[in-house]
Formats: structure tokens, C-alpha cells, sequence
């Protein structure tokens, strides 16, 4: 497989900044403030696992043969498309669960997090991935999930000084 184009590099890092700033916006600011910048954190972690998914789209419809009408899928795209299908749902339950609860929502988008990167180390162990791409990935959801641990530790103090 090719490898990673340096934009992709760029953008997966700059991904991170709204996931960051947020972040730091819970920690240091105002707690008056916090709780809705609880629910951007939440939305923007859905929204980062749904583009997570929608890579392995792409990459099942770039094959011919998942376009070419009348031609079954191979069983690599099939999995690839549920993968695709599968983090959008995670983070659209999230986003749901942070209307009641938002500890839920936060373990539910770190269990995503964590399970994607489990199944796209296998993937690119089956030379299924490009080049580059595990090690965008580890660096993008390990930066990530310290994030949401650090909302989720922040959330956990709101709820016992309260």
C-alpha cells in the first residue's frame, strides 16, 4: 500500500487542537464555563471517531470493485465498511448519553477511541493500512484519550466539591 501523504500528517495533527483547547478550557477556566465546554469536548470526540470510521470507507470504495455495479464486495471491503459504520454510532450514542450523563459519554467515546485503534492495528498488520498510518494514529488517540481522561478526572472533582 502507498504511503501517508504529509497533508494527511499535517491534518491528522492539526485535528487535535480543537480536542486540546477544549481541554485546557476545562481545566483552567471559569467553572461556570466548563459544563458546556463539557458537551463541545463530547461533540468534537464524536465527531473525530465518525472520521476515524470514514477513513476505511474510503478505503472500500476506492476498490473498483465495491463501485462497479453487479460485483459483490470482498470480505476485506465488508469489514471495512462496517468499521466505517460502526464509530459513527458510538459517537452519536455518546452524544446522547451527555444529555443525561456525562461520565458516560466520556468512557463511551474513550472506548471507542480504544477500540478503533485496536481493530486498525490489526487491519495494518494485514498490510490493510498505508504506510505511516498506526503511527499517525497512536500519536492522534493517545493525545486523545489523555484528553478525555483529563475532562473525565475534571467532570469526577465537579461532582464531589459540588
Amino acid at each position: 500500500m502507498k504511503r501517508l501523504p504529509l497533508l494527511a500528517i499535517i491534518m491528522g495533527i492539526a485535528s487535535l487542537i480543537p480536542i486540546i483547547g477544549c481541554t485546557c478550557a476545562i481545566i483552567f477556566l471559569s467553572p461556570t464555563v466548563t459544563p458546556r465546554m463539557l458537551e463541545v469536548t463530547v461533540g468534537y470526540g464524536a465527531v473525530m471517531l465518525s472520521f476515524m470510521g470514514a477513513v476505511h470507507w474510503g478505503l472500500a470504495l476506492e476498490t473498483p470493485a465495491i463501485i462497479t455495479p453487479g460485483q459483490e464486495a470482498g470480505k476485506t471491503n465488508t469489514y471495512r465498511l462496517l468499521l466505517g459504520s460502526v464509530p459513527a454510532g458510538i459517537g452519536w450514542l455518546a452524544l446522547c448519553a451527555a444529555m443525561f450523563h456525562e461520565l458516560a459519554a466520556l468512557l463511551m467515546l474513550m472506548a471507542g477511541f480504544g477500540g478503533m485503534l485496536v481493530v486498525e492495528r490489526m487491519a495494518w498488520r494485514k498490510g490493510a493500512m498505508p504506510r505511516g498510518y498506526m503511527t499517525l494514529q497512536w500519536i492522534v488517540v493517545t493525545v486523545v484519550e489523555v484528553c478525555l481522561l483529563a475532562v473525565t478526572v475534571m467532570a469526577l472533582s465537579w461532582k464531589y466539591t459540588a
